[in-house]
């Protein structure tokens, strides 16, 4: 079984510039607060590809609005969480090389639940808690 990773509020910080990502102000480590992109109570998970750096005053104002370029951001941000190895492979069989070539082919990241969806031509990869415990589909093609 894969041990979960304890959640890195500093590499978010770090990751959002030390600042808010909304509004771009500069923030100290104790004025941040994490912000879920896509709100929990939308269906929204704890992965790192849904948390940001938030001043309060954003936060509150934000509440439960789902951002319209949610799609954009949840993607961007999953690539990056990628790059940075905050996202871990648990698929069996598949090596760093197939897997870095599948994450390659990831176009969009949906979330229900605490489950998300990452997915690409003919693929669907399932994350859990910035854990890919499934794959689904073609892991051969390149669109």
């Amino acid at each position: 079984m894969v041990k979960r990773k304890v959640l890195d509020k500093r590499y978010i910080y770090l990751r959002d510039g030390q600042k808010c990502f909304y509004c771009g102000k500069p923030l100290k480590p104790g004025q941040m607060t994490l912000d879920h992109y896509e709100p929990r109570s939308e269906g929204g998970t704890d992965d790192y590809f849904n948390l940001v750096s938030c001043c309060r005053l954003c936060n509150k104002y934000k509440k439960n609005r789902i951002p319209v370029d949610k799609e954009k951001i949840h993607l961007e941000l999953f690539h990056r969480a990628w790059k940075d190895k905050k996202i871990i492979w648990a698929v069996k069989g598949i090596g760093k090389k197939e897997s870095q070539d599948i994450i390659d082919q990831i176009g969009s990241v949906h979330s229900r639940g605490q489950l998300s969806f990452a997915r690409g031509y003919k693929i669907t990869l399932y994350i859990r808690d910035n854990v890919v415990t499934g794959m689904d589909g073609d892991r051969m093609s390149k669109g």
